[in-house]
């Protein structure tokens, strides 16, 4: 029996995914351990008392394991090498078997491992920049992390990318960029025959452009050449012919947490971004056709759950409940200065970051800009979540923040889309966050003075 389950999971390691298999195996394991393995005598065939005693010890929410232990089963059957009776067969072809629960968080929203929140979305994506930027970490995990923000994509697929994956055109001296992603959880079909060509943003070109840089630089210190090389390399050759020095799914998932996990303290996982791509996707009004062929998806039987979710919750955000979030949402990314004589480049007044809304916004600066080239964000909007801001003791904070305030509630009101207001609220976030830094450094000095 244990030669047959090994050439039966070998089998299904080759013509359908790991996840599968493994499944299979260790169900299968769970079943011998609680039914066979209890025997006198070595079992050298499955009978119907063995099937209907493990049934007996699931309940309504595991009854799902005997189906796929039955899956197995019958495999084995069809291949030639079963082991079980003919009357364990029979059972199997009549009994109803609930299915595993699927799409619980998803429906629910939960806040751990369904779709993460805009402002989570944003807190990521933010603290991903600022990382990198000050190099704390590499590229190889900032450019994951960005993948799996712009597609969605599991992690075999980013395993199974090579270079070649990103197809370069021009048109009228512009750069125009596709990314060729391997299909994945095509039973019977091998690795890399199907490929599905991406719409690919100038960011996320230019990004895996510079990987692939890297991986030059890196296949002279290893001492390779020429070949069919993957877009993220491991220094091991590993087993697979046509996926030499392919980095694995397991080892793209775990570079992936543990990069973004330390960064944000989130739980996250490719599948939460997975998840957040297709209920973003459903909540803007996309139909089931267009999310399903963002997921790769055959067919839309799996999308259906992100229909059934309940709606989302728009944050009534005001003055104290921005307080009072702020230390947890960390949005600020620059420094406090107390004056402009100590901000860098705080002797240039075009530096200066004024809000042209307020009453007063000549001689009320909001803070100083660091940065020394040319910057395309709006300001004084984005400023507040860029590293490069440096925000003055003394600036009209408080009147901006009850300014985007009354301006969201005034959007709120008017039944306009909260996608169109609620991007502002990291901001709002950011700058209640600017105001509390201000205060704390206010009772600082007072306290030194005295």
């Amino acid at each position: 029996m244990r030669h047959k389950i090994k050439l039966a999971i070998l089998w299904h390691l080759q013509n359908s995914s790991f996840s599968h298999a493994f499944n299979q195996y260790y169900r299968f394991r769970a079943f011998h351990d609680e039914v066979l393995a209890k025997q006198n005598l070595p079992v050298k065939l499955v009978g119907l008392g063995h099937i209907l005693n493990y049934r007996a010890s699931l309940s309504d929410a595991t009854e799902w394991e005997l189906g796929v232990i039955r899956i197995l089963l019958e495999s084995m059957q069809r291949l030639g090498i079963g082991i079980v009776s003919m009357e364990g067969l029979a059972y199997f072809a009549e009994a109803t078997i609930k299915a595993n629960v699927k799409g619980t968080s998803i429906r629910t929203r939960d806040p751990n491992e369904g779709a993460f929140s805009d402002l989570e979305l944003l807190a990521i994506q933010s603290a991903l920049n600022n990382a990198y930027a000050k190099g704390e970490i590499e590229l190889y995990p900032y450019a994951l992390a960005w993948l799996l923000l712009a597609y969605g994509s599991r992690p075999i697929q980013i395993a199974l990318l090579k270079e070649q994956d990103l197809v370069i055109s021009e048109s009228d001296g512009q750069k125009l960029y596709a990314l060729m992603i391997p299909r994945a959880k095509r039973r019977g079909v091998a690795l890399r025959s199907s490929l599905k060509m991406r719409y690919c943003s100038k960011q996320i070109g230019l990004l895996l452009e510079q990987v692939i840089r890297h991986n030059s630089k890196l296949r002279e210190q290893l001492g390779l050449a020429g070949g069919d090389w993957p877009m993220f390399m491991s220094p091991k050759a590993g087993g697979l012919p046509g996926l030499e020095h392919h980095m694995s799914a397991l080892e793209i998932g775990a570079f992936f947490i543990e990069a973004l996990g330390k960064l944000t303290g989130l739980k996250t996982n490719a599948k939460r971004f997975r998840i957040t791509l297709a209920q973003r996707a459903v909540d803007d009004g996309k139909d089931k056709f267009t999310v399903a062929e963002m997921l790769d998806h055959s067919d839309t039987q799996s999308v259906k759950v992100y229909y059934e979710a309940s709606p989302s919750v728009v944050l009534r955000l005001d003055r104290h409940l921005a307080m009072e979030l702020a230390p947890l949402a960390q949005a600020f990314a620059g420094v406090l200065v107390a004056m402009e004589g100590e901000a860098r480049r705080g002797e240039d007044r075009s530096s200066r970051i004024y809000d042209r809304s307020l009453v007063d916004n000549v001689n009320d600066p909001l803070g100083t800009c660091g940065q020394m080239s040319f910057c395309g964000l709006l300001a004084p909007v984005a400023c507040y979540t860029c590293r490069n801001f440096q925000p003055w003791l003394n600036g009209p904070h408080e009147q901006f923040m009850a300014a985007l305030i009354a301006e969201r509630k005034r959007m709120e009101q008017s039944g306009i889309p909260a996608q169109a207001y609620a991007n502002r609220d990291r901001t709002i976030l950011a700058i209640a966050e600017v105001i509390q830094l201000c205060a704390a450094e206010v009772e600082l000095r007072g306290e030194t003075a005295a």
